[in-house]
């Protein structure tokens, strides 16, 4: 079953605040799942880098 589902601002916290849509709801079910903050930070932290690299090379 894919996921399909878009977050609105009020819904987004510090940690998926400037990831895409489909990458923040994949965050919050993994913070349901119950996986640690830490490794979704880091997460974030790789998802914004290679979408920075992606602008970046086009």
């Amino acid at each position: 079953m894919g996921i399909r589902h878009r977050l609105t601002e009020s819904e987004r916290d510090d940690l998926t605040k400037d990831v895409d849509d489909l990458d923040a709801v994949y965050m919050e079910k993994l913070r349901k799942d119950g996986i640690d903050e830490d490794l979704l930070a880091q997460f974030r932290d790789l998802t914004l880098e290679l979408e920075k690299d992606k602008e970046q090379n086009g």
